[in-house]
């Protein structure tokens, strides 16, 4: 479907289900001009750039037509006015855009007696000498397509097609009596063969598990050798033929594809519209007023029997929804979910729309990004690769994992786990017959006795979606997501708790990412109390927040063999480094894929050790006396207090100092531009020094945000607390459909949702935002009143306090202080030293203070 004149804005969203929505809007961002086109699912097509000028719109798709690809373009172009003129040179630059074989449909606004218009306007001559340049075909109905709302004027042919090597493949047009624009739709049938896409799922509905199983059980091989690595990939190649065999099996083989079909429409409905319809041809024959006037309640009674057939869907619909089986969290997440579709890529002054094209440039960005850092201590760096090379010392080994083992770590992976490049997801594992768990059990164990990793368990599959507030058209602003072969993931979580005893004392005490009983919270607690503690003192508090370049990405393999050679034992070393290298991967885009590409660092994403070993590669960075460090994952935060604020940036730019030489000793590239300095203190007057790194200041910061939370210089929290206002406004908009009065969910569905949906956008962190005045916390408390007053549909007599007792909810305040209670009780139980002296703090907090600030030892009750 080609639509013209859509009058939408960026602001607007557009979309209908089963379908595809791609728009031109006006360049000047308003409702004005612009065009779209609505594809369906199912037929395979890529995005092209819109062609957006204040002239001209239109929305361009690339579509295979008889194995040759054909643009189809809906073009529009507003009537002449003074600023605004469609020139001859306009419309040439849209068909050389256009391509060699393309059909362009619209709103051309041009009349000639060429495609049967009654009159000639200078468009029409600007377009008939387009086509006759360019050897266009013009197809057109034989009807007039435009019945102006002014009588005096007569009606006329508007929209049309044009079409480039179309002679073969477009019919004559003709006009659809039906809508209520003052446009009729024209159709036009294209005959060719068009792909569609297929669903490459190993799993076909309906699936026979006993078959699935049964099958398995036969062809299983247990007596296949596994003494040399060559062994283990050769069984790791049969073990997923022979899942890939029982599952085609077991499936529905030649399953034809079908489509989505919609039900029809009710015989009231389809009565009122045929009404509507010859009220109109009626009116538009004659232009008699009563016509006109019998065309109006003929459409007003459409409109109304279409919004309460549309309302009794809606209310059947939610009715339907359950808690239990997941149906009600779908479809609150449709509401919530933002699209994720890649458009078209621009890259070095080219566009990049078929599948395959965009897949080769993030392929191509991803190589460059899984590189190490450019050395800058090459005999150093010389020196580390030729130390992992030496030999080890050899112990006997004896470990090994059973069946039964593997059948609970089978049975404790998330079912939600999207399956690597192999497409083998966990039914497909649960169903396994004990015969194939126990061949699974035998390369298992024969990767521990040849410390080998299979090639093919190394190989990721890489998916892009968008980062926020990023340009779309750029490669870089895409975050890949890696997908890893199940196998791997299950003989990584096998072995990881034997591993834990050797990398735990590596691991620094001020470290909380991916770390048992460590959390968010309670890093932005210790480093809240830190600042609050400089408060009650009088004294300057400094913060350097460091932001690490492609922190995950750019880890350099030798470095952090290195690091872990002295803290393993040799099998588990060799198990490791077989696992880093020669690591491939290839980006997948729609249904196309890219060639394979070495990973020459990083941690592999998406892999149950990745974490653990970044936190073991940088943990040895320095510390300094007189200074706080708090880390999460690659979030970095050092603290320097003291009563001069002299000597607080003394301290941090020594600190710096360390810092800088470190990096460079194993490859880590620092980003001045993301990384900000700000300085905490009540003091009016105070002076502090600039910190410089990599030979350029650290730029300074008002408000910086650390782990979700926006600190400021007396942290007051009013900057964290408005943008909490801003996103939960937003999600109660979003869910309004679902949690509104006119919902017919019930109060306990409406109420879990606000529990699970919203609730938990302003609850995080607010152990630590919770230490704010009054005032900030009530405005968080009025955006729930007004959640819980949507839900209950409650008029404006009904106080506040009823809405909380009647539905179980707490306050504000009230959430605060348990989350602040939980939170205590955790920290004083685990008394680790990262906790010590946060607990010293929490014993002088009950002596009498100077301020009068809200504090976590301040909460009694739960």
């Amino acid at each position: 479907m080609l639509l013209t004149e859509t009058k939408m804005s960026p602001q607007i969203n557009f979309d209908m289900p089963g379908y595809k929505t791609y728009r031109a809007d006006h360049p000047s961002g308003t409702r004005e001009g612009g065009s779209a086109i609505l594809i369906k699912n199912c037929i395979k097509h890529s995005e092209m750039p819109p062609i957006a000028k204040n002239v001209v719109q239109t929305a361009r798709i690339k579509i295979k037509i008889n194995h040759y690809d054909y643009i189809i373009g809906s073009f529009y172009s507003a009537p002449d006015r003074d600023e605004r003129h469609l020139r001859l040179n306009d419309l040439w630059d849209v068909v050389r855009e256009m391509g060699p074989k393309f059909l362009l449909g619209g709103d051309f606004n041009a009349k000639h007696p060429r495609w049967a218009s009654a009159t000639t306007n200078p468009r029409g001559r600007i377009l008939l000498e387009t086509a006759l340049k360019f050897n266009l075909n013009v197809f057109h109905p034989l009807e007039p397509t435009h019945y102006p709302r002014n009588s005096r004027h007569a009606p006329d042919i508007l929209d049309i097609f044009l079409g480039k090597d179309m002679n073969n493949l477009a019919g004559p047009a003709g006009v659809q009596h039906a809508l209520s624009s003052d446009h009729y739709p024209v159709l036009i049938n294209v005959n060719g063969l068009i792909p569609c896409t297929k669903r490459d799922s190993v799993i076909r509905n309906p699936f026979d598990w006993k078959r699935y199983s049964d099958i398995l059980n036969e062809i299983t091989d247990l007596s296949i050798p596994l003494r040399t690595p060559q062994d283990i990939d050769v069984a790791v190649s049969r073990l997923t033929h022979n899942i890939h065999y029982a599952a085609t099996e077991a499936g529905t083989p030649n399953r034809p594809t079908t489509h989505r079909r919609y039900s029809h429409s009710p015989t009231h409905i389809t009565d009122l519209l045929n009404v509507k319809r010859n009220a109109r041809l009626q009116w538009e024959r004659t232009k008699y007023p009563a016509h006109k006037t019998a065309y109006n309640r003929a459409s007003l009674d459409l409109k109304n029997a279409l919004s309460r057939l549309r309302d009794e869907e809606n209310r059947n619909m939610l009715l339907q929804l359950e808690a239990n089986n997941g149906s009600l969290f779908h479809k609150a997440k449709t509401l919530i979910k933002q699209p994720t579709t890649i458009p078209p890529l621009k890259q070095n002054g080219n566009w990049l729309c078929t599948p395959s094209e965009k897949a080769e440039a993030f392929a191509k960005n991803l190589t460059e990004q899984f590189s190490p850092n450019p050395s800058s201590m090459p005999e150093f760096h010389q020196t580390i690769e030729e130390t992992i090379t030496e030999p080890l010392d050899l112990s006997p080994f004896r470990e090994h994992f059973t069946p039964n083992q593997v059948k609970n770590a089978i049975n404790r992976t998330s079912p939600k786990k999207s399956p690597g490049s192999d497409g083998i997801n966990q039914s497909l594992l649960k169903h396994l017959p004990r015969k194939t768990i126990t061949m699974l059990t035998q390369i298992y164990n024969a990767m521990l006795r040849t410390t080998h990793f299979p090639q093919k368990w190394k190989h990721a599959e890489i998916v892009m979606i968008p980062k926020p507030l990023k340009p779309t058209q750029n490669p870089s602003s895409y975050r890949p997501i890696s997908l890893l072969s199940i196998f791997s993931k299950l003989f990584e979580r096998l072995l990881l708790p034997k591993l834990l005893p050797y990398f735990s004392p590596a691991i620094p005490d001020f470290q909380f990412g991916f770390r048992r009983q460590r959390s968010c919270e309670q890093q932005l607690h210790r480093l809240a109390e830190e600042i609050l503690e400089a408060f009650e003192n009088r004294e300057v508090c400094q913060g350097l927040f460091l932001d690490t370049e492609k922190a995950f990405d750019r880890v350099w393999h030798p470095g952090l063999l290195y690091k872990i050679k002295p803290l393993l034992p040799d099998t588990y070393y060799r198990i490791i480094q077989s696992f880093l290298s020669n690591r491939t991967f290839h980006v997948k885009c729609d249904d196309a894929c890219s060639s394979a590409q070495p990973i020459r660092a990083s941690v592999p994403q998406g892999s149950v050790w990745g974490p653990i070993l970044y936190l073991l590669y940088v943990g040895d960075i320095p510390t300094q006396r007189g200074t706080s460090s708090f880390m999460f994952a690659d979030d970095h935060a050092v603290l320097a207090r003291n009563s001069s604020g002299v000597a607080a940036s003394t301290a941090l730019q020594s600190l710096v100092d360390d810092v800088q030489e470190w990096t460079q000793m194993w490859r880590i590239n620092m980003n001045n531009d993301k990384s900000c300095i700000a300085t905490f203190t009540l003091r009016r007057k105070f002076q502090t020094l600039p910190v410089t790194m990599n030979n350029s200041p650290v730029p300074p910061a008002n408000v910086v945000r650390y782990l979700g939370v926006h600190l400021q210089q007396r942290l007051t929290f009013d900057s964290h607390v408005s943008e909490l206002v801003k996103r939960t406004r937003a999600r109660i908009n979003l869910l309004k459909p679902l949690m509104g009065p006119k919902s017919t969910l019930s109060l306990d569905y409406k109420r879990i949702l606000y529990l699970t949906m919203i609730r938990p956008i302003w609850q995080y962190g607010c152990s630590v935002w919770g230490l704010a005045c009054k005032s900030q916390i009530q405005r968080v408390q009025s955006q729930q009143n007004r959640a819980l007053r949507m839900i209950t549909g409650a008029p404006w007599f009904v106080r506040n306090s009823v809405l909380h007792r009647d539905l179980n909810i707490p306050e504000v305040q009230t959430t605060i202080e348990n989350t602040m209670y939980r939170l205590r009780n955790q920290i004083t139980d685990l008394n680790t030293p990262a906790f010590t002296e946060l607990l010293r703090s929490w014993n002088r907090q009950l002596e009498p203070r100077r301020l009068k600030r809200k504090r976590t030892a301040d909460i009694s009750v739960p």
